[in-house]
């Protein structure tokens, strides 16, 4: 069986394209190559071809015309859309992931030309594909009360940690902090600079606290779209030297990360997995997340989770556990058992099962 996967997003260079995606794509090679039969081969199309990524749409164009053509060359038996979309005239059997519907539960968080594509190409896509993996239970919900389709024909396969975010602890947990140049201990949020990771509301819960904590506020991740909201709140709040935005970092350096920060805050609105969840619980930082979308079945009980709209009560549970040195310890061992549930070898081995149905 030789697998094609779409890899037009597969990015190696730090920036925004490198985590979602770009992650989901090079994680899950990774698993595959380890799990599949010596005869099968996997091959990864529009890789490096920097164009297709970084302009969307000569993306879109070379996805319907040049994959089903190249595909067709390297006599591909399964087609992968990790992103919702396959060739619409390709005669190649074909699986697609649909990572979150957001773009139809918060539309006015999407830039426009972006949701009208995801809406066509995830609809056209779920229709054309003989099987559709979604990443959780409440994405597969949201798709099949979408777009009704068959319930057999989607396929739940949640994601994992990346084997290179590692629990950072002891002399060498000393040293990053030296490294990062922290003085002050912090609680952290992660994930790209957008309106559905609510972080307005993040930044008005810690104002309401920061006289009454030590911490800084640390908001790792690259600056994704319509960010001007967030950046008026920053403005607004004059937090100064309290809040720190590091932009994109590695994810050899998100361990470190996650390892020194007190708590790892994720208030979003709406996650089609939540990634950032296991990572922090993977390294050990107790997390207060929201209570939506798919947090409840990520997270379990080895977080603590609130409605995502209340700043007064995220400042007073943040607060709280801050002041909890005991019930962060309980957390903490929580996550770490979580975790493990997780990993890209069982994300590769079910995947994998997919595409043999698909190929038969």
């Amino acid at each position: 069986m030789r697998i094609g996967i779409n890899a037009a997003l597969m990015n190696r260079r730090g920036g925004y394209r490198q985590t979602g995606i770009s992650r989901y794509i090079s994680e899950l090679a990774g698993g595959l190559e380890q799990v599949m039969s010596p005869e099968d081969r996997l091959v990864l199309l529009g890789q490096g071809a920097r164009v297709l990524h970084d302009s969307a749409i000569a993306r879109i164009g070379w996805e319907q015309t040049g994959l089903p053509v190249m595909a067709a060359a390297r006599r591909i038996d399964v087609l992968h859309g990790p992103l919702s979309v396959v060739p619409m005239a390709s005669r190649i059997p074909s699986v697609i992931t649909v990572h979150d519907l957001a773009f139809l539960k918060f539309p006015e968080q999407v830039p426009a030309s972006r949701r009208n594509w995801l809406i066509a190409g995830t609809r056209m896509g779920a229709r054309k594909a003989a099987r559709v993996i979604t990443i959780s239970e409440n994405t597969k919900d949201d798709l099949l009360h979408w777009l009704k389709l068959p319930e057999e024909k989607v396929t739940v396969i949640p994601l994992a940690i990346s084997p290179r975010i590692h629990r950072v602890s002891g002399t060498s947990l000393d040293v990053f902090r030296m490294k990062i140049d922290v003085d002050r201990p912090y609680i952290l949020a992660v994930g790209t600079l957008e309106p559905r990771k609510n972080l307005e509301t993040l930044l008005r819960a810690f104002a309401k606290i920061k006289d009454a904590v030590p911490h800084q506020l640390v908001l790792v991740g690259p600056e994704g779209w319509l960010t001007a909201g967030l950046k008026a709140t920053l403005d607004e709040l004059a937090l100064g030297d309290r809040v720190r935005l590091t932009g994109f970092v590695s994810d050899e350096e998100l361990g470190g990360w996650y390892s020194a920060a007190d708590l790892f805050a994720f208030p979003s609105w709406y996650e089609g997995f939540g990634l950032p969840s296991i990572e922090a619980m993977h390294c050990g930082v107790p997390i207060l997340t929201s209570n939506t979308s798919s947090f409840p079945e990520v997270v379990g009980d080895a977080g603590v989770m609130i409605p995502p709209d209340n700043a007064d009560l995220w400042a007073e549970t943040m607060q709280d556990l801050l002041g909890d040195e005991g019930r962060r310890r309980e957390l903490r061992q929580r996550g770490y058992v979580r975790a493990r549930d997780f990993s890209w070898i069982k994300t590769a081995l079910a995947t994998y099962d997919v595409y043999r149905e698909v190929a038969r």
